[in-house]
């Protein structure tokens, strides 16, 4: 069973990425946690190591009690579905900053995934980088999927891994793995060069050879692009091929930064859910 994470702040995105992770979880057996945080105050924040608060004010108490009852109506609504295999539903609440209440409560629970939304307003280097998002990315001990606020789910059919030919450690492709067999899905591993080269060609072609071998999956395929944006390249691919989701490495967030140009990317990134998984080098 899969332990899905969802916060949410009660926006619209937010409650989408929630709607996009209860299909995933309504044709995969998982359990689902709800999860709000409330922001710590200043007042908690200059307490010293070892110090105590006040018991918490009454509007403070009010508060935890509106954010709630948000999350319990969230929870009513979900629970309506008819169809599918069921699901658990929980809701928590935290304090604290954000992220790493987030990061703190995926560890404790041994949370598979965690879902969340982002911003259609954000560049792709906003959004991997700079966002909360990026901060839970960077910290959580799970793959994280970001949902774009406008994105409806849809059956997962094509599911792009795209990679610098460092590899990924299998461990971290269980995930992807699982979602990809549930659903059928045809995995297209992809590699950007910057110019055309035969050379070049033909070792990114070898080497995504030897990283399929380490992916125990029949519907695999092989496939290197040119492009002098790499970002670029991997999203025209992705719109040649209708993509239904993208899947990246965490460790490659730093080594392709500079290419995270907002004026380069291609508006089908805003539209495509995106898999953040931890990736390891792998020694050939």
């Amino acid at each position: 069973m899969l332990t899905i994470l969802c916060p949410t702040n009660f926006s619209a995105s937010s409650e989408n990425a929630i709607r996009y992770a209860d299909e995933i979880a309504q044709r995969i057996n998982s359990n689902i946690i709800l999860f709000h945080n409330i922001a710590e105050p200043v007042a908690a924040a200059l307490v010293p190591a070892g110090g105590s608060l006040d018991a918490p004010a009454p509007e403070e108490l009010c508060q935890e009690k509106k954010k709630l009852s948000k999350l319990k109506r969230i929870k009513a609504a979900l629970e309506t579905t008819e169809w599918g295999i069921p699901v658990s539903y929980e809701t928590k609440l935290g304090h604290g900053e954000t992220h790493r209440a987030i990061t703190n409560l995926a560890l404790e629970e041994k949370a598979d995934l965690v879902v969340l939304a982002a911003s259609s307003k954000q560049g792709m280097k906003e959004i991997v980088t700079q966002s909360l998002t990026g901060h839970v990315v960077r910290q959580a001990a799970c793959p994280v999927l970001m949902i774009p606020n406008k994105t409806s789910f849809k059956p997962i059919r094509r599911m792009v891994l795209a990679t610098d030919l460092r590899g990924f450690c299998v461990s971290d492709m269980t995930l992807v793995l699982k979602l990809a067999s549930y659903f059928g899905a045809q995995l297209q591993l992809v590699h950007v060069l910057p110019t055309e080269d035969e050379t070049a060609r033909q070792f990114a072609m070898e080497e995504l050879q030897r990283l399929s071998k380490r992916i125990s999956y029949q519907r695999l395929s092989l496939h290197v692009e040119v492009n002098a944006c790499t970002m670029k390249g991997i999203s025209q691919f992705c719109q040649n091929q209708r993509a239904d989701m993208l899947v990246m490495g965490t460790h490659t967030v730093n080594a392709w930064e500079p290419l995270f140009q907002t004026e380069q990317e291609q508006t089908h990134f805003a539209n495509l859910p995106l898999l953040m998984i931890h990736a390891k080098k792998i020694q050939f």
